[in-house]
């Protein structure tokens, strides 16, 4: 499949909700703690976790359901252009749990609401 590097693709599907995100990269740390000298003390497990943060303005009731479903099965592929490797890269990825405002809740259907301030992160397995 040719993919479009400005794009970001779940599961070989462009997502709807590209290019404007941010991209990083984050060290995993287990068990991490500052000590009472005040030193941080680290247990680096991994290094270059892979994260896409997505901040959506407005989204209808049919998208926020569509963002939902996409959680599950927790984890999918994730194909989107890293600036670390400089190509296209795929990811086995799941899908932060989403903060928003309920700006609007329609009284008959659900799909019709509309949500604000909408943000979900992508991050590396």
């Amino acid at each position: 499949m040719n993919y479009d590097y400005d794009k970001v693709y779940i599961n070989n599907v462009a997502f709807p909700y590209t290019p404007v995100h941010d991209a990083g990269q984050n060290d995993l740390d287990l068990d991490a703690y500052t000590n009472t000298a005040g030193y941080t003390i680290r247990n680096r497990i991994r290094h270059d976790v892979k994260t896409l943060d997505f901040n959506v303005p407005t989204m209808s009731g049919a998208e926020m359901k569509q963002l939902m479903s996409m959680r599950s099965p927790v984890w999918f592929n994730c194909t989107f252009f890293d600036e670390v490797e400089w190509e296209m890269v795929t990811k086995k990825m799941y899908c932060s749990s989403p903060t928003y405002t309920k700006y609007y809740i329609d009284p008959v259907d659900p799909l019709k609401n509309i949500y604000t301030d909408v943000q979900f992160g992508f991050v590396e397995e």
